[in-house]
């Protein structure tokens, strides 16, 4: 592994456009820019070129800032000052920027010399703001206001949530890290009071998402959809694909995937020796043993990942080291911290911020690499001329995380000096796999539902979520005595909250990421050269094109499907 002080830490560029002290916290600092932007002659494609660049630039500088607020707000959930510069972002700031933003985009595509840029970098790029265009209602702008705020409270909700358990108090992360524990009754106990817990925000919680819904529902009204399905679509510019291919693959995933996971539910019941699989025992090991923990301390788990990073290229364990010589990783569980995980790409210095919630487990491990592999991609697009080449969809963004998970097995002996613990980590997260697809289609045909049929009551919501669980999750899982917890728990998962309709990409990914695996395994060089290659096109090429230069087809047909799981299935047998 470098050591610290051989790694060149970044600095942000020289800005061109803006002056080298911008501090865009007020509308008063910030408008001047839009007004020279908006105010510009274009007379050739050279100064349009030139007005790009220079958007780009306000861009990255207004992005950044704002990530950051939202940063804070996560990082402490309780912090009320952090919380009160992100209100005033969405509520003072966002408005008048969303009008802005938009006349520059008409500008843009209104331009003669628009049909001279070069196509083949700027085809994405286009047709995405025309269709950023199309969508524009100013009527939406209070209401995507309340959308934004409404959203933050979900942080504070779920970062306020513990159990206290033998005499401690414990984040709902390490708690669900007692998930694992080879003692039942323990795992019963623990799981029951994070239930009870969870169900004290039930209401709370399902309140918001109607707001949310409702909220939703009306932007796409506003903009001429019948339904916030048909906005979201083209909103996160799916050109690629339509709603019924995703139906299809939900059918797909439940005729090929599901009776995997069953017949690998069943087989943990059997090695578990239980009369009946219960939801806490979907996560302990089947071999008895104690659960694996591939780190004791997230400085050991940084100081490791950098080592297996570095194995698999030395480029990718440099870049862990940056942010970590930068305190650019926050990787602890603790009370009044936000939920789940993020990288978040910083857009002008070109280092991501990696948010966690580490409790030393098996999963956290993957977790980790996972967001590594998020930001390995952020450091490749960081020289590309405009941030809207950076800007890459949720398809093309989570193969460089879950391909990086695949890739650094390989070198996962650095986490398990044993060889039995390899094999189980190895096993484990090959069949974890098997559960993302189907958890994906659940997720996805949940929200298809939602906004469907945006008048649903409460009791409806919860009705539809638990009819889907029970046909996306093994057959033999027992719900009775959980029935209350389990039809709620979607409300765990904030993609529904915070960022709706961004779940089904992780399965067209993991699909992706499979095929780029089993060419990694048969010519390491080349599957290494192909992603790092695919990651720096950022968004200036389509999505299948992408999965193209990655070695991989951006295909989710049955045939595929099938195809992928049966060289999956040949691993897992392997091991």
């Amino acid at each position: 592994m470098s050591e610290a002080a051989s790694v060149e830490i970044p600095k942000r560029k020289q800005r061109f456009f803006l002056t080298e002290d911008f501090e865009p916290s007020t509308w008063e600092a910030i408008e001047p820019y839009y007004q020279n932007l908006q105010s510009r002659e274009i007379n050739s494609v050279a100064e349009l070129r030139q007005w790009l660049r220079d958007s780009s630039e306000l861009d990255g500088a207004l992005g950044e800032h704002g990530r950051w607020l939202y940063v804070r707000t996560t990082i402490d959930t309780s912090d009320e000052k952090a919380k009160a510069a992100l209100i005033n972002l969405y509520a003072n700031i966002y408005p008048k920027m969303s009008v802005a933003d938009q006349q520059l985009k008409k500008k843009f595509v209104d331009s003669p010399f628009i049909e001279e840029l070069d196509h083949d970098l700027f085809s994405t790029t286009i047709r995405r703001i025309k269709k950023s265009v199309e969508l524009f209602r100013e009527e939406n702008i209070p209401l995507t206001t309340e959308m934004q705020v409404k959203q933050n409270g979900y942080d504070q909700i779920m970062g306020a949530q513990s159990i206290f358990y033998k005499g401690e108090t414990l984040t709902i992360a390490q708690a669900e890290g007692l998930m694992r524990s080879t003692d039942r009754k323990e795992r019963e106990e623990v799981f029951k009071l994070i239930a009870e817990r969870k169900l004290q925000d039930a209401d709370k919680l399902d309140d918001l998402l109607s707001d949310l819904i409702r909220i939703r529902h009306q932007i796409a009204l506003n903009a001429g959809f019948k339904n916030y399905v048909e906005f979201r679509f083209a909103e996160l510019g799916r050109f690629d694909y339509t709603p019924a291919d995703c139906l299809q693959f939900h059918q797909s995933v439940e005729e090929v995937i599901m009776p995997l996971v069953n017949q690998l539910s069943e087989e943990r019941k059997k090695l578990l020796g239980v009369e009946s699989l219960k939801l806490w025992d979907k996560t302990v090991d089947t071999s008895g043993k104690p659960a694996l923990q591939p780190f004791t301390n997230t400085q050991e788990l940084i100081e490791k990942t950098i080592d297996c990073f570095n194995h698999l290229d030395p480029y990718f364990g440099e870049r862990i080291e940056i942010m970590r010589e930068m305190k650019y990783l926050d990787l602890d569980s603790r009370m009044h911290k936000s939920n789940g995980g993020y990288n978040m790409g910083m857009n002008e210095i070109g280092v991501p911020f990696v948010f966690m919630n580490s409790t030393n487990s098996e999963h956290d491990l993957i977790t980790m690499v996972h967001e590594g592999g998020h930001a390995v991609h952020t450091f490749l697009t960081h020289d590309l001329e405009l941030q809207a080449f950076k800007e890459t969809t949720s398809e093309i963004a989570e193969v460089a995380s879950m391909g990086m998970e695949l890739m650094t097995m390989q070198h996962w002996d650095i986490f398990y000096a044993d060889a039995d613990d390899l094999k189980r980590a190895r096993t484990n997260h090959l069949q974890y796999i098997l559960s993302v697809l189907s958890k994906t289609c659940l997720g996805d045909a949940f929200q298809f539902w939602l906004y469907n049929n945006p008048t649903h009551t409460k009791e409806e919501r919860r009705a539809k979520w638990f009819e889907l669980v029970k046909k996306f999750t093994p057959s033999n899982i027992d719900f009775n005595g959980s029935e209350d917890f389990q039809q709620t728990s979607y409300q765990s998962i904030l993609h529904f909250y915070i960022v709706p309709f961004y779940y089904i990409e992780y399965a067209f990914a993991e699909l992706g990421s499979i095929a780029l695996w089993r060419l990694f395994i048969s010519d390491r060089k080349t599957a290494i050269a192909n992603y790092k290659k695919a990651l720096q096109l950022g968004y200036t090429k389509s999505i299948p094109v992408f999965y193209e230069t990655l070695g991989a087809k951006f295909d989710f047909s049955k045939p595929y499907i099938a195809e992928l799981t049966a060289f999956l299935q040949k691993q897992i047998s392997a091991l």
